[in-house]
């Protein structure tokens, strides 16, 4: 799709699933769908950002979602079916990158030019971030990437004066919908241990009755996990989340 005559574009990111499928961000604040199948019109465009769309981010697992950010303070995430966002958040400063994590679908990143990244897992919590840590303090962070090592996971964020720092996370912001899923398995038999003296319990031999059926691949999880999160957010209307802010909002 041609953007000559029209407002610059800033970036741009192709779909994961669907790979005549990309999404640009434009300097006027504007998203367009586009497809290499089309290169004179747009497939759909989204007008919820006010100032320029710095970085734009499908999901790896479902092929429907992806994130945005920009210089009006927020990110957003999109599913491209509907027009508006299904969730933004306010991050109290120009957001210069997002980027979802390799391991889960519910969990993304942000970087601020208060020198901040946000850590957000919406399946844990959509209302505010797991994590908000102030990386540096003289400089504005511009980009960040997720490390692809499940054994290592690690988050890059690069800044305006050619630094890069590599950061740990905890293991709170590891999980996935396989990971999550055990650990609930164990904790809930651990309590019904606690609860019966340590007697086997009837419902051990329906969970085992049940290991007989198929199985969803950690993908489908992924996707489902999701899905139920768009899904609310689609009956209650956008979510809007705002940092605590006594700074004055960019026009």
């Amino acid at each position: 799709a041609s953007l000559c005559g029209l407002a610059g574009g800033c970036c741009f990111d192709f779909n994961k699933q669907s790979a005549h499928l990309f999404v640009v961000g434009t300097e006027e604040g504007k998203i367009h769908k586009c497809s290499k199948a089309y290169n004179s019109q747009y497939l759909e465009t989204y007008d919820s950002h006010h100032m320029a769309v710095y970085s734009v981010r499908w999901n790896p697992y479902h092929s429907h979602v992806f994130l945005s950010c920009s210089a009006d303070w927020t990110v957003k995430v999109w599913d491209h079916r509907a027009k508006n966002p299904r969730m933004s958040y306010d991050l109290n400063n120009q957001v210069g990158d997002v980027a979802w994590t390799p391991w889960s679908s519910t969990t993304f990143a942000a970087c601020t030019a208060d020198g901040k990244v946000h850590v957000f897992d919406l399946n844990e919590n959509k209302n505010e971030p797991m994590c908000e840590q102030k990386v540096v303090r003289k400089a504005k962070l511009t980009k960040l990437a997720f490390s692809n090592n499940p054994k290592a996971p690690c988050l890059l964020v690069g800044d305006d004066h050619g630094c890069v720092s590599s950061l740990k996370l905890s293991p709170n912001m590891r999980w996935n919908a396989v990971s999550k899923a055990e650990a609930e398995r164990k904790a809930k038999e651990a309590e019904e241990a606690a609860a019966t003296g340590g007697r086997p319990s009837h419902k051990k031999a329906v969970a085992k009755e049940l290991d007989g059926a198929p199985k969803k691949s950690p993908n489908e999880l992924e996707v489902e996990k999701l899905d139920k999160i768009l899904e609310v957010a689609a009956k209650t209307g956008e979510f809007n989340y705002a940092a605590d802010t006594m700074a004055a909002k960019p026009e």
